[in-house]
């Protein structure tokens, strides 16, 4: 039975499209347990100063993964694995394990030593109510998570160049397992550190599930020694312009955080039920396209193609706008409809949905702009270039933290502040200064793609051209979903069912399915490649895409961030 479900687990796929949907429906479903473990949170806690002490402890961990994780990236070691020999691979494999497992021991203690200054510092609010214990607590019980995910990566890299997804799909599942296992099993017994414990443990399993893919690749049979010096200091020079990109992702979110932790107590947590929505459709559709499309696009450039990677970014580029597109105008139409049937229960009042539904409202115009960037990134990455996602990232994370704010501040005046309410619908709602946080993060966020765009094309001439065509398409059709959906919610709107959960629930339902039908007529009249290219896949025209590896063949990973969408 295990032999089956190794086998199973080593299955290859091949071509791009296949490989999005097998990513995609991983990331769907990882999604769904991410939404299923917010509707818990919600329905325990509400937009509370519980959560916003829980949602807090992740910042400090968080930015020590996605800095000492990326230094030993699988966008990094995928081609250093790629170019040496089985015996290489593993003494290789030894050095990163080593030079990693020392960086982020040592990182996550000296953070957990300063933890009480640093926390204080960074939510004063949070520690003039008398939580700050609780605070520091979690944090330190977090740090172990950067660990464990740093190995998952690195365990991921072994076997990802043979372009396999199984475990890829497992570990995000299993890292959301835990969590869930924390609010329902742990908090009951243990309180606000069981909520930690249970993060805690799912990084564990993130990283469990692969080892015995790994072992059965032959390595660690013993306890790594092998140490090269040089081969680990190349590795982190190469790797050390996308380490600053990704932290300073990190950097913008905690600003973002730090701002929130100033206003009324849940708005952390509003902010963050909101992102964690709209990264739903982000993970599915942007970074889908970036994992599967990277393999094939360093490929070209090694072999020296810049034609086949410009096309195949391209194609890429108009596949993730003709879904992103689409769905942004669905969610800002139905965002209320959203949050209510996902998170509405229990201490999550219609006030709670209303604020909620504003920030995704905001936070979704920038969807489109995640997708493209996430996959140029990517493309910069293949090409060995990794200084320019660096200053983007850097400039859009010092914009987004100045622009919230700058906002802040103008939300103050009694004018602004109406005026954002009454657009969003949530006039009177205590708490909406939020808002200015969450335009300011989308705002940034659409500029800093328009300048990776058009940095991009200057770089690799052909690309705008091969998608500017698609774009516009996409756009109609976003706007006809939007527009249907929006007529549908009018001609129902009446409509009354046994319960308001559930008549939001088909009110949205109905919408949503019949703007996608709407966006799909677009797309047929304005004969678009890429819909014609996903009727023939549906009618099902997949024979020979999946194939079965050799016996000797074992299970692969990929690097998986369930807490970044890097």
């Amino acid at each position: 039975m295990m032999n089956r479900a190794l086998r199973f687990l080593s299955y290859e796929v091949r071509g791009l499209h296949t490989a999005v949907y097998v990513i995609a429906l991983s990331s769907l479903l990882s999604s769904l347990l991410a939404l299923l473990r917010d509707r818990l949170l919600a329905h325990e806690f509400g937009a509370s100063t519980t959560l916003d002490i829980y949602y807090a402890a992740f910042r400090i961990p968080d930015l020590i993964f996605v800095g000492a994780g990326a230094l030993v990236s699988v966008y990094i070691l995928i081609p250093e694995l790629t170019r040496r020999g089985s015996d290489e691979q593993r003494e290789y494999v030894d050095t990163v394990l080593i030079g990693f497992s020392l960086i982020a021991v040592v990182v996550s203690v000296i953070a957990a030593l300063f933890a009480p200054a640093i926390l204080a510092t960074l939510f004063p609010e949070i520690a003039a109510a008398g939580h700050l214990t609780a605070l520091v607590t979690l944090t330190r019980l977090m740090l172990l998570q950067p660990i464990f995910l740093g190995l998952s990566n690195i365990f991921g890299a072994i076997t990802q160049i043979r372009q396999r997804y199984a475990l890829y799909a497992l570990s995000p599942l299993l890292y959301n397992v835990g969590i869930i296992c924390g609010v329902l099993v742990f908090y009951p017994m243990w309180g606000l550190t069981g909520l930690a414990l249970g993060v805690v443990f799912g990084a564990f399993m993130h990283v469990g599930i692969q080892l015995p893919s790994v072992f059965a690749d032959g390595f660690f049979h013993a306890v790594p020694t092998r140490f090269k010096g040089q081969a680990f200091l190349q590795t982190v020079l190469i790797s050390v312009p996308r380490a600053l990109a990704l932290s300073m992702n990190q950097v913008s979110f905690i600003g973002l955080t730090v701002l929130a932790g100033m206003l009324v107590p849940g708005s952390i947590a509003v902010f963050m039920f909101a992102f964690n929505l709209q990264a739903v459709p982000v993970a599915i559709i942007g970074a889908s396209y970036s994992v599967a499309a990277f393999p094939i696009l360093a490929a070209a450039l090694s072999r020296g193609d810049r034609s086949f990677f410009i096309e195949h970014i391209a194609n890429a580029a108009r596949l993730v706008v003709f879904w992103s597109l689409p769905a942004t105008a669905l969610i800002i139409v139905l965002r209320a409809h959203i949050v209510r049937v996902v998170l509405g229960s229990g201490a999550f009042d219609w006030t709670d949905t209303r604020l909620t539904a504003a920030v995704l409202g905001l936070l979704a115009l920038s969807l489109t702009a995640q997708g493209i960037t996430f996959l140029l990134v990517r493309g910069y990455y293949a090409a060995g270039r990794t200084f320019a996602p660096f200053f983007v990232a850097l400039g859009s994370a010092l914009a987004t933290v100045a622009l919230g704010a700058l906002l802040l501040g103008v939300f103050q005046n009694t004018f602004v502040l109406e005026l954002a309410q009454g657009l969003l619908r949530v006039v009177g709602v205590p708490g909406s200064t939020i808002l200015a946080l969450a335009f300011a993060s989308a705002s940034i966020s659409i500029l800093s793609t328009i300048v990776l765009v058009a940095h991009f094309e200057h770089r690799f001439t052909g690309f705008l051209s091969r998608v500017w065509r698609a774009w516009v398409q996409s756009a109609l059709a976003a706007l006809g979903a939007g527009c249907g959906a929006y007529g549908v919610l009018v001609a129902i709107g009446p409509i009354t069912l046994f319960s308001t959960t559930a008549s939001i629930f088909v009110r949205g339902f109905a919408a949503g399915v019949f703007g996608i039908i709407v966006a799909g007529l677009v797309y047929a009249l304005l004969r678009s490649r890429e819909f014609a290219e996903i009727v023939d896949v549906i009618r099902g025209r997949l024979g020979g895409i999946i194939t079965p590896i050799p016996q000797s063949a074992v299970v692969s990973s990929e690097e998986s961030s369930p807490i970044t969408l890097q």
